[in-house]
């Protein structure tokens, strides 16, 4: 696939996503939530860099009308170097889940900047959130809405709430088992 390929998620890839009935592996679904509201291929392997088979992913995700090509120069020529994929439906039993670690992001994500009245959070609290910000800031981006409150957060009672929030998220765009990793080592971080 044309690195400059512009894609964007389907309403069936949208649904994969925000509804609880996962039908594709975990992998594809980080894909699908990195691609947002468009992405070009050159800009899925820049921040999916550890995602060795993308352009395999990609196409099984396109077969399966999870996402679609923006650009209709490059949908109307013929794939004619490429394999067909098995449907993404019949691989997901069949595939093991990645216990790979979460693609670090280059540059940690920004604390975020505290109102004048609020106080500093305590180095602990600071500790686990920005270790919760930055797997959501490589898995889920800076935009999403768990990672907007994470970042606010100033507690350690907040900063708990929101952790079972972006837990969430990480299962649903990775893997249950990183997002129960991710909470393992936030809550080593607070010293609990």
């Amino acid at each position: 696939m044309d690195m400059k390929a512009k894609l964007s998620r389907t309403t069936k890839g949208q649904e994969e996503i925000f509804n609880q009935g996962h039908t594709v592996r975990p992998k594809c679904r980080q894909i699908l939530f990195a691609i947002g509201n468009g992405a070009s291929v050159g800009e899925l392997q820049e921040k999916l860099p550890n995602t060795d088979d993308l352009q395999t992913l990609l196409d099984n995700l396109l077969q399966g009308g999870y996402i679609e090509v923006q650009n209709e120069a490059i949908t109307a020529q013929p794939a004619t170097d490429t394999v067909a994929a098995p449907p993404i439906a019949e691989t997901a039993p069949e595939s093991p889940i990645s216990t790979a670690p979460p693609p670090v992001a280059a540059e940690p994500p920004p604390a975020a900047q505290p109102a004048a009245s609020s106080s500093q959070p305590s180095g602990r609290v600071e500790a686990a959130r920005n270790h919760v910000l930055e797997i959501m800031a490589s898995l889920a981006g800076t935009k999403s809405p768990a990672y907007r409150k994470m970042s606010e957060v100033q507690d350690e009672e907040s900063f708990k709430e929101v952790l079972q929030m972006c837990r969430k998220v990480v299962a649903a765009v990775a893997s249950p088992h990183q997002a129960t990793e991710m909470e393992t080592t936030a809550i080593q971080h607070l010293g609990g």
